[in-house]
């Protein structure tokens, strides 16, 4: 793949996005999505009043007495990321997806001026076909391009040049370094080392030591330059998932079952519309408050999309396990396979 320029595409408050896409009136309000009672997503004008993601949506209210709240549509929102990765697709060579709403993209870029032609590219038709603004950063390696995204946003376009590189390889924070978890950052920083810079002041096996083989030469190549700069796409979905809460804003709550129903529904339509089928099922059941997801396994004897015969499988999961109390559920389809290359095959 090319080793020029990187873009990083990202829209911006994307389940806010595509809420207001059939809520226009409400663009200059402040909007927070919830799910499960918890703001998922709060467009710019919330954020600028405090609202953030994570927060309960009560609390958001006080922080912000204003704010419109919107049950998260999980149905559009599922179907914006993948209609948003198709677009990506569409304009780069190779996609390295991050989440349901960004992406590393490989335009073929051979100077800075064609990276950014690309990028404009995206945000318009992203923009025009789609009406979700994206957010895109070009840089040299994907840690420069991601935050260049994070510095155009919202709904901007941004470079990080060498000269700039060059400064944030010294005094970026470690806090601000994507993938260096919390507590890589807690150990470095009991040592009195906050930015990249600090790393040159510890041995290399001390850092190795507090952080681990792998950590250590990614900080170590972070610092001098030579981090990932590869997008290495993902050529086929391998799984494809849907997930839903039992409890929202201004709706009647659900019932494990009826939420496994929907969320069959909804990932077998998908998997229908891109041709594939699957063999797998798994089930994860997310519980109220504290404790670890509950995951249950099923399959079929041969692959399916048909949203019956998973629902089946569901229901006999939930019918032999014992699920406490849930805040929500994910269905992900396993073993993907186009469905032109099963034969014989009963939908």
């Amino acid at each position: 793949m090319s080793r020029g320029p990187l873009l990083h595409a990202d829209a911006d408050a994307f389940f806010a996005s595509v809420v207001l896409r059939s809520r226009p009136h409400l663009a200059a309000l402040p909007v927070a999505v919830v799910a499960h009672v918890v703001v998922a997503s709060a467009n710019y004008p919330a954020r600028a009043r405090g609202v953030r993601a994570g927060v309960l949506a009560q609390q958001a209210l006080l922080q912000c007495p204003g704010l419109i709240l919107v049950d998260v549509p999980q149905d559009e929102v599922e179907e914006a990321g993948e209609a948003l990765l198709d677009l990506f697709r569409d304009c780069a060579r190779a996609v390295e997806p991050g989440s349901m709403e960004e992406a590393f993209l490989d335009v073929g870029a051979r100077s800075p001026e064609e990276a950014v032609a690309a990028g404009h590219e995206v945000r318009r038709r992203a923009a025009a076909e789609l009406a979700i603004p994206v957010s895109v950063g070009v840089g040299r390696t994907k840690l420069m391009a991601k935050l260049a995204s994070r510095a155009a946003k919202p709904d901007g376009l941004h470079v990080i040049g060498p000269g700039r590189e060059a400064e944030l390889r010294a005094a970026l924070p470690l806090r601000d370094v994507w993938g260096v978890g919390a507590r890589t950052v807690e150990r470095l920083e009991s040592l009195g080392i906050t930015t990249l810079a600090g790393l040159d002041d510890i041995p290399y096996e001390t850092l190795r030591r507090l952080c681990g083989t792998a950590m250590a030469r990614r900080l170590r190549a972070v610092r001098e330059g030579s981090d990932d700069a590869v997008v290495r796409p993902v050529e086929r979905r391998s799984t494809l998932s849907s997930e839903g809460a039992t409890k929202g804003y201004a709706r009647p709550d659900r019932t494990a079952a009826e939420l496994a129903e929907m969320c069959v529904e909804r990932v077998c339509r998908r998997a229908e519309r891109a041709g594939l089928l699957a063999s797998g099922l798994t089930l994860t059941a997310l519980p109220e408050g504290e404790g670890p997801a509950r995951v249950l396994k099923g399959s079929r004897p041969a692959p399916t999309a048909n949203p019956r015969a998973w629902s089946g499988v569901v229901r006999a999961l939930l019918a032999r396990s014992e699920v406490p109390p849930l805040a929500g559920l994910r269905v992900t389809l396993t073993a993907l396979v186009p469905a032109d290359r099963v034969q014989d095959t009963l939908f």
